[in-house]
């Protein structure tokens, strides 16, 4: 019994000497990556952004489930040659606090707007939304049309992803959330993630990092290391269900804009995503360019799901054709 209790102390002792260190390297990354943006505080949570360029009209872009504004830094200052461009850390993100706010699609279009407005980018807006924000830029969309111009999809979540995809991928999809929602907040309170990071086998965050741009890698390297960051992640796991009904409910009562709307789809198997996977998300991609009259769906085999970083090309040439659409229509 004795070989027990000395175990489990020292499982404390581990567990506290992580928690102890990790508060300590996030303060000192606090002031080894200070935020390369403008900071705006909305509902008492301080949103990190960053704007680039200028010109009408104003690209928006919101990242993908737990993502920065970082992974537009191969697209954002290409678009800037020749509109405003803004990027941004949603709640708990990159340089953005966290919120005890529920983080549903309605909550975060809130905040955007918010953003938007104490930033002084004026709409009509051309929304980029990438994986989970493509619910919400769509939500935005049909909430409030008169302020979007153009959109661009890219590689996104759809709300009948679950009616569509095999049971047994269903059920890995929930795991997933469970496990993201109930444990991984814990291990990254207690320094595992950071230790993860540290030794380069945190499981696929390595093949993200090394899409960066070198000079981005150690401050993303930081972010993943980070408590906030996880229970950021947690939380729009938790709001992910509601967020569904959300877009759900505004499909089914409104319209989506007749808007320039390029959705991008992968045509490359990463992050774990099966051909059977691509294949469904594809065609749900298809369904979402029919939206508008001015739709169009562009597959591309070069890439896998961050489209940004793979082919960042593809994204700027998107962004570039809507914007020009946005500026025809607008003359005419």
């Amino acid at each position: 019994m004795s070989w027990f209790v000395a175990l489990v102390g020292i499982l404390i002792a581990a567990i506290g000497l992580g928690a102890t260190y990790q508060a300590f390297a996030t303060s000192r990354d606090r002031s080894k990556f200070p935020p390369p943006g403008n900071s705006i505080e909305v509902n008492g949570t301080t949103l990190h952004y960053q704007i680039m360029g200028e010109g009408y009209p104003a690209v928006v872009v919101d990242s993908g489930q737990g993502a920065t504004h970082l992974d537009w830094q191969l697209v954002q200052p290409e678009v800037a040659k020749f509109t405003t461009i803004l990027t941004y850390d949603r709640a708990g993100y990159g340089w953005s606090d966290l919120s005890s706010q529920p983080r549903t699609a309605a909550q975060i279009i809130n905040e955007l707007r918010e953003l938007l407005q104490a930033a002084g980018i004026a709409p009509p807006y051309v929304l980029v939304g990438m994986s989970l924000s493509g619910l919400f830029s769509r939500f935005f969309a049909y909430q409030y049309p008169a302020e979007v111009a153009g959109m661009i999809l890219v590689d996104v979540t759809h709300e009948s992803i679950f009616e569509r995809l095999p049971p047994p991928m269903v059920k890995l999809n929930k795991r997933f959330d469970w496990v993201a929602i109930h444990l991984l907040p814990i291990a990254a309170r207690i320094g595992l993630f950071r230790l993860l990071v540290a030794c380069d086998i945190l499981p696929l965050a390595g093949d993200l990092f090394q899409k960066l741009p070198i000079a981005l890698q150690p401050a993303a390297k930081s972010i993943y290391a980070q408590t906030k960051f996880w229970q950021a992640l947690g939380q729009e796991s938790v709001a992910f269900p509601v967020s569904i009904e959300q877009v759900v409910g505004a499909r089914s009562t409104k319209p989506f804009p007749d808007i320039p709307l390029i959705v991008l789809s992968s045509g490359k198997p990463d992050f774990g995503a099966t051909a059977e996977l691509l294949q469904t998300m594809q065609e749900l991609h298809a369904e979402l360019a029919n939206e508008s009259p001015q739709g169009v769906q562009i597959v591309t085999p070069s890439s896998g799901h961050i489209i940004q970083l793979d082919e960042p090309e593809l994204v700027i040439d998107a962004i570039r054709q809507v914007v020009g659409k946005v500026r025809y229509n607008s003359a005419n």
